[in-house]
């Protein structure tokens, strides 16, 4: 079992659990989380069961973990700890990518998906996404995700203005707010506020909800 903490006195705001049971995979995405992004907290583990517990009782703002773990894999700790605490932003880290594990990750209200074979800055740009409020797969997201669309569920994609339509396919694309206003011409303000009326049209509550429904409606 290895844990370790980092607190950087003058770092930003965001608190990470990274958990990898590869220690040489561990401390380099360790030293390039903190080199890009100087979190406040930074906790990695090698054991699934000690991360798990962790993540329970102090919840981060994001988890990075791998789903093959000694202990309790990655699936579990991520359905657990989510279930306490739906807000916690979650990405996995995998070396077998199936064509069906994007859209069960999704399901677990997964927000982002690396192949441990792409480069570094993968990793990097996932993190930087998902903090900003938006989604990565570094694998073909809608091609996994396939399997939804013959249930399509919820409203007709009727109730959305063409605006609030081609936001959400970007959203679903993985684009974040900034993104999406830059390529429409809108403030981020405005972009946030649609995405916020768009989920309340659709009926759901969070991005994984809001992606299954795109999806299954063709929004893609």
């Amino acid at each position: 079992m290895s844990a370790a903490e980092l607190t950087l006195p003058e770092s930003g705001d965001h608190h990470i659990v990274l958990v990898e049971d590869d220690v040489l995979l561990r401390d380099l995405l360790a030293r390039a989380l903190v080199a890009r992004f100087a979190p406040r907290t930074l906790r990695t583990f090698g054991d699934g069961t000690a991360a798990l517990e962790q993540c329970l009782a102090n919840p981060p703002e994001l988890l990075l973990v791998d789903l093959r773990l000694p202990g309790v894999d990655g699936r579990e700790i991520v359905r657990r700890v989510r279930a306490r605490h739906p807000r916690l932003r979650c990405i996995v880290l995998t070396s077998t990518v199936t064509s069906s594990l994007p859209a069960e990750l999704l399901a677990l209200g997964v927000s982002g998906l690396v192949d441990k074979a792409s480069p570094a800055e993968h990793v990097e740009r996932a993190v930087e996404r998902v903090l900003a409020g938006g989604m990565y797969f570094s694998t073909q997201m809608t091609s996994g995700l396939a399997t939804l669309r013959p249930m399509p569920e919820g409203p007709s994609p009727s109730v959305l203005s063409e605006r609030q339509r081609e936001i959400a396919r970007l959203v679903t694309g993985g684009l974040i707010s900034k993104e999406i206003a830059e390529r429409l011409g809108l403030s981020p303000r405005t972009v946030e506020k649609e995405r916020a009326d768009i989920m309340e049209k659709i009926g759901v509550r969070d991005l994984s909800g809001f992606i299954r429904w795109c999806v299954r409606n063709g929004l893609e």
